[in-house]
């Protein structure tokens, strides 16, 4: 009877912890770097992004997103806060939005991951050279290729350097933004709720198996 009863409680206890294992949580991220930085010349900007440190826009998500999406999300309806080293990192891409001196707006959004750097000049497009502001491919007709999740995905940094060389005017980059995808910490980690119930049940049984010890005790 007392192996029965210690094994039935043991079976209890392993299904409630089985039940209370924390799940992981998957988080939509927004990390918003300075914005008009304006070229004039030869001019450098180097943007860092450090999802393990900047404060970025947050908000939960069920799943990992079949494909990036460049949707707008509300700020009011998310929160506040940074990665974790050993969070995973599903999706990751970047925005940029140039202006020139006529007011002539283009957007480039890029899936990226690791350090990425353009260099400005008179010409082509080739490679990652931008040599031409309006060479610039169209976000909707001429997306982006490069692989921004591959810089990110083992230490969640990611440097954007432009270097304008002798293209001829003055132009803005209006905007510079991350987002993409990740899951919070997956290692199952048993919920207060479940250690408690853990502990009560350790507790009880001990003063079960306490009463039956002392009632074989007293018959003999």
């Amino acid at each position: 009877m007392k192996k029965k009863l210690t094994a039935l409680f043991l079976a209890m206890l392993l299904s409630l912890v089985f039940a209370g294992m924390a799940q992981a949580t998957y988080y939509h991220f927004e990390d918003y770097r300075p914005d008009d930085v304006k070229f004039n010349g030869e001019t450098t900007y180097t943007w860092t992004f450090n999802l393990n440190f900047d404060n970025l826009m947050l908000w939960e998500i069920p799943a990992v997103p079949l494909v990036n999406s460049g949707d707008d999300w509300d700020s009011s309806l998310g929160k506040t806060g940074q990665m974790g080293a050993n969070d995973i990192l599903h999706r990751a891409y970047l925005t940029m939005k140039f202006c020139n001196t006529d007011n002539e707006k283009i957007d480039l959004k890029l899936d990226l991951t690791d350090t990425i750097s353009w260099l400005l000049s008179q010409g082509g497009l080739h490679n990652q050279t931008i040599t031409n502001l309006d060479s610039l491919p169209d976000e909707q007709n001429a997306p982006g290729t490069l692989n921004v999740f591959s810089y990110l995905e083992d230490d969640h940094l990611l440097n954007v350097t432009i270097t304008n060389t002798s293209l001829t005017g003055d132009f803005t980059v209006d905007k510079m933004n991350l987002a993409g995808c990740y899951e919070s910490d997956p290692t199952p980690v048993p919920e207060p709720g479940t250690v408690v119930l853990l502990g009560a049940g350790l507790a009880g049984m001990a003063v079960v198996l306490r009463r039956r010890a002392k009632a074989a005790a007293d018959r003999t």
